[in-house]
């Protein structure tokens, strides 16, 4: 991310050497939540690696799988590929 010109759009930048537990850990999405000033139960997760829904359940976030659903079928919603996310599906996953 740093180095692209475009760290400026995000409030926070987090990555693996932020926490001393990686995933399955919640602890990258826990602390970045913490650093935003959000509860946990307000934040979703979008992952693609069993590890990072894992994460999300453990931390007691929405989780938002994509890819296989061998890889990520924990998760609370599911789709296939990236592209067939809307901001449209988003808002209704986080309404419901």
């Amino acid at each position: 991310m740093r180095g692209t010109g475009i760290e400026n759009l995000f409030d926070v930048i987090v990555d693996g050497y932020s926490v001393k537990n990686t995933k399955p850990a919640p602890d990258i999405f826990l602390f970045t939540a913490k650093e935003l000033g959000v509860k946990p139960e307000d934040c979703a997760i979008v992952e693609d690696a069993e590890a990072g829904i894992e994460a999300a359940l453990v931390g007691n976030m929405l989780s938002i799988g994509i890819g296989p659903e061998e890889r990520v079928g924990k998760a609370r919603f599911h789709f296939e590929k990236i592209g067939d996310i809307t901001i449209t599906k988003l808002l209704e996953i986080m309404n419901s």
